[in-house]
């Protein structure tokens, strides 16, 4: 209903603006109209006007020419000239006159004017015969070839041309003033006529819009306030299903809407309360797992750190006592002095596992934290070397292989006691997983702007599957857990952490045609880089 009302407002009001548009072009059809016809009716005049005004000028001139004879023909010949071109115009702009006349009189006083173009036509004609020939000669008597002249001027076919053409000028004025009176005329009509359909059409806009703006308030009002109880959370609000067809389905759809949200609202708070009470719930089984977590690191740390306290004791005795039994005099004994030997060995080593494990349990930001000092390259060869046979026992035998030929500039930035105990600690795990071959190979090499440092052996060799893991703390693949039950899988996470604090790498590969290559890589400086020694 209500769509049908619009429908019909719209179509009259484009009623209304195609007729505005119909008026308007007809007004400008209608101005242009009488516009040209003024302008036709005044450019007759001007050359009625400009016509009579050369006429006098050739008169002037027939006067001068009858009293000296000497006159300028060159000016005659260009008033005929004038004069004929004025005619031409003259003929034509009567032939389109005759195109926008509007009535039987009207054309009747144009034909007038042509019959007048006419009669000057032949005159000049006539004239310029007279005046250009010597038809004029033929009369000896000055005063009667000026009258015989005169009258060509004045009289021509027993008609009195200035009369004539005074005539036809102010009828041309009067023409002139008429059709302009007709334009200004054309004009206010089409005003009025516009303002009188403008006048119409605003009020019918009015009538139109206030009557479909009161059935429209009604409908958007009830709409509007439904959204502002739906914003303020109110879902169950309805608005009526009255009114014409159009808003009663709005409203329909609207309540559909509104019970829909209404649902979903239900749903979602459901929803969203069992999933609070499931997150409170796994909070806090989060919470108590990381108490556990927590609880038990602190365990192990306190472990760790008790079992190095009991540890460092008797490793320290025993220590001490094997090197005060060495330093006797009264000793001799060959076999005596290497018991001794291995019983020092073997405290070093259970001194060194209980510093590994004191670290362990200080924590990573002690590894990390080093005291790089310059080393040259030959000093960092004998270091590492030495290192390597210190930790070897007996029963292996080290083949070196060293740089062939090493620049005298080159050096390192190293924290020398921490860099031992990486070295300590795969030449260890060397010898533990070591099978039947006791050969150990150590190469130093260059490459770039980095030394490289392998550690070879042939003993168990790596498994693909552990290769991944071997870095992670505790771990130990099946084969080492075999051939060392005792292990930790402490060592090599802790080499890798000082390596990273050293800008270095450790790597592990598989040595041919078994066995394992531990790759340790440090930057190599060279040349006046770093000038200061500690860092």
């Amino acid at each position: 209903m209500y769509l049908r009302k619009l429908i019909v407002s719209l179509c009259i009001l484009v009623g209304i603006i195609l007729l505005l548009s119909s008026i308007g072009f007809w007004a400008h059809q209608n101005s242009e109209f009488h516009t040209k016809r003024n302008r036709i009716a005044n450019q007759m005049l001007s050359e009625f006007i400009s016509l009579r005004a050369d006429k006098q000028r050739l008169k002037v001139w027939l006067a001068e020419y009858l009293l000296t004879e000497d006159a300028n023909t060159g000016f005659r010949d260009t008033l005929f000239s004038r004069m004929q071109q004025q005619l031409q115009t003259l003929d034509q702009l009567a032939i389109r006159d005759q195109l926008y006349s509007t009535s039987e009189q009207d054309l009747q006083l144009i034909m007038q004017q042509v019959k007048v173009i006419s009669l000057l036509q032949s005159n000049l004609h006539t004239l310029e015969h007279a005046l250009k020939t010597r038809e004029i000669a033929a009369y000896q008597d000055d005063l009667e070839r000026w009258r015989t002249l005169i009258s060509l001027f004045d009289k021509f076919q027993d008609t009195d041309l200035s009369a004539l053409l005074q005539q036809a000028i102010a009828e041309q004025k009067e023409r002139a003033s008429s059709t302009e009176a007709d334009a200004l005329s054309a004009v206010q009509q089409v005003q009025h006529t516009m303002l009188l359909i403008s006048l119409a059409g605003l009020l019918f806009a009015i009538f139109i819009g206030w009557h479909l703006s009161r059935a429209l308030s009604q409908p958007l009002q009830r709409l509007l306030d439904g959204t502002k109880q739906l914003q303020q959370g109110n879902f169950a609000h309805r608005i009526q299903q009255q009114g014409p067809s159009e808003f009663a389905e709005l409203a329909r759809q609207f309540n559909l809407m509104s019970g829909y949200i209404e649902d979903f609202a239900r749903q979602e708070k459901q929803s969203q309360l069992a999933t609070e009470q499931r997150v409170q719930a796994r909070t806090a089984e989060l919470q108590q797992a990381l108490a556990q977590l927590h609880e038990a690191e602190q365990r192990q740390k306190q472990l760790l750190t008790d079992i190095s306290h009991e540890l460092r004791t008797p490793a320290t005795s025993i220590q001490g006592e094997a090197e005060i039994s060495l330093r006797g005099k009264d000793k001799d004994s060959t076999e005596y002095k290497e018991a001794f030997g291995r019983i020092l060995a073997a405290s070093q080593q259970l001194s060194r596992r209980i510093e590994d494990l004191l670290l362990l349990a200080r924590g990573d930001e002690r590894l990390l934290q080093v005291n790089l000092k310059r080393i040259t390259l030959p000093a960092f060869c004998a270091l590492a070397t030495t290192t390597v046979q210190q930790q070897l026992s007996s029963h292996f035998q080290l083949e070196l292989i060293t740089p062939p030929e090493s620049p005298d500039d080159s050096w390192l930035l190293l924290d020398a006691e921490k860099f031992a105990s990486v070295l300590r600690i795969i030449t260890d795990n060397a010898q533990q997983y070591a099978a039947t071959n006791r050969q150990l190979k150590l190469t130093l090499a260059l490459n770039d702007n980095e030394l490289l440092l392998d550690l070879s052996d042939q003993g168990i060799g790596l498994n693909s599957d552990d290769q991944t893991q071997l870095f992670q703390r505790h771990f130990r693949g099946a084969e080492a857990r075999t051939a060392r039950p005792d292990g930790l899988g402490i060592g090599l996470c802790i080499a890798k952490t000082i390596m990273e604090a050293h800008d270095g790498t450790i790597a592990l590969q598989a040595n041919q045609p078994k066995g394992t290559t531990v790759r340790l890589s440090l930057p190599l400086f060279s040349g006046t880089q770093y000038e200061n020694t500690d860092y």
